[in-house]
């Protein structure tokens, strides 16, 4: 595994075999965000048909290949809009869905929904094929009547982000030291791989005691978030709102430094490391830096996010992000 030949980023055919591995994780986390955007941008430019919201369901999301959400959690739910609309005397159909993090949230999302009149985008030239615009669904959620009682629940799950209680600058900085150790990790690693040490002695110990510094606020952010919620859904509530080229480069490191730490014991020099670790034992090491490193900044990152897009009624309060009023106060919300 370790070869002769130096690692150069510029030299495509230096690079270690898992490097690809991990470019193709990112690729495909980018993907799908990249094309719905893409659709978004296009559907903006049909003309708008009246429509009607003709039923609305929730359902679990199916698992794919490559899932968002990691092996033996729960799935995502998909909240289910079907609409009909009318175009030059003919009525056409059509089906609007959103991935939510948990069951509450998409019956939240669906409630009261069904028969309410929609703004329909249009293929011109293929009537058949429409879109829902996220602004036509941001009016509908808008428009309907508040219901206290199914807003219990997500008044919680707001507050659980809310009660971070976290300053904004310092959550910041942890992301910052995480993405900072991954980077450095990395490169240590792609160097070991190679069979040479690239960082000095003194970074051994650096990225040792570094995770411990991330690794603490990971730990208390995460334990926030998730509450007294089942276990099994852990990551998926620790790491909701990250991206998904994110949540892929966490996943593939996780599964990576159960391979490396293998390789790593097969070839281990007996009797320790001493003083001054061999290229082995750094690359041995710095898989684990890299796991913790990037768990934790997807960690911190999709906690720092959440706190920044905690919707607020005119007193301040925190509520979900499909509530018109408080239901602590019963104040209206403060629009984005």
């Amino acid at each position: 595994m370790i070869s002769g030949n130096p690692f150069r980023w510029t030299n495509p055919s230096s690079w270690p075999w898992f490097v690809y591995v991990w470019l193709v994780l990112i690729f495909a986390g980018w993907l799908k965000p990249v094309w719905r955007w893409y659709l978004r941008q296009r559907a903006s430019s049909w003309p708008t048909a009246s429509g009607q919201i003709e039923y609305a369901s929730v359902s679990e999301a199916k698992r794919l290949f490559i899932s968002t959400a990691p092996r033996g959690s729960s799935p995502t739910y998909v909240g289910e809009l079907g609409y009909s609309y009318f175009v030059a005397g003919s009525t056409y159909a059509g089906r609007y869905k959103q991935e939510l993090g948990s069951e509450e949230e998409a019956l939240e999302f669906v409630r009261d929904l069904k028969g309410k009149p929609a703004a329909v985008q249009y293929h011109p030239s293929k009537p058949s094929t429409s879109t829902l615009l996220e602004s036509s669904v941001e009016t509908l959620l808008n428009t309907r009547p508040p219901k206290p009682q199914a807003e219990v629940e997500l008044f919680k799950s707001a507050l659980a982000d809310d009660s971070l209680s976290w300053p904004k600058p310092v959550l910041w900085a942890c992301v910052g030291l995480s993405a900072v150790g991954l980077v450095l990790s990395l490169w240590v690693h792609l160097g070991a791989v190679m069979g040479r040490r690239v960082a000095p002695e003194a970074f051994f110990w650096i990225l040792h005691m570094g995770i411990f510094v991330v690794w603490l606020p990971t730990v208390l952010v995460a334990k926030k978030r998730v509450g007294n919620r089942r276990s099994k859904d852990y990551w998926r509530l620790v790491l909701q709102g990250s991206p998904e080229w994110m949540r892929y480069m966490a996943y593939g490191f996780f599964g990576y430094a159960f391979v490396n730490f293998a390789l790593f014991i097969s070839k281990a020099p007996t009797g320790g490391g001493g003083a001054n670790p061999p290229a082995i034992v750094w690359r041995g090491f710095s898989g684990h830096w890299m796991l913790f490193y990037s768990a934790a900044l997807a960690t911190l990152y999709s906690a720092a996010k959440a706190s920044e897009s905690v919707r607020r009624c005119l007193n301040g309060h925190a509520v979900p992000a499909t509530a018109n009023f408080c239901s602590r106060c019963g104040q209206s919300v403060m629009r984005t």
